[in-house]
């Protein structure tokens, strides 16, 4: 994944950074929030607690995702700002996804089934 900065403004009445970037992820799938922040936050120098991502958007078939995102200076000046939806958004960003329950596989469902009808003729009454 790499990132570029393509434009950078200063917002000093809302005490941020604003910033579009570019992102080139060759043969991977498209970036999540908590990447993006990981490499804003090298890049810029900042706390990762105080960026917010306002959208990352791609194109069908390219390997390319235009992003915009806001650095804010103190976390005072973003919650004022930023709206309760976005800020839960990005609540969690540093934890790591949940792992995800795996669906039943059909080989496992079938087994299943079986070993309760072999139960179910042991215990059937002519």
């Amino acid at each position: 994944m790499e990132l570029e900065i393509i434009e950078r403004n200063s917002n000093p009445l809302l005490n941020r950074q604003e910033v579009h970037v570019v992102i080139k992820h060759d043969n991977d799938a498209t970036p999540k929030r908590n990447q993006v922040i990981n490499s804003l936050s090298k890049e810029l120098k900042s706390k990762k607690d105080l960026i917010i991502i306002d959208y990352l958007k791609n194109k069908y078939g390219k390997n390319e995702t235009k992003g915009y995102a806001k650095v804010y200076d103190n976390k005072d000046s973003m919650k004022l700002i930023e709206t309760k939806p976005s800020l839960a958004r990005h609540k969690d960003i540093d934890e790591k996804p949940k792992e995800e329950k795996k669906p039943e596989t059909v080989a496992e469902v079938t087994e299943e089934a079986e070993e309760a009808s072999e139960e179910g003729e042991t215990n059937e009454e002519d």
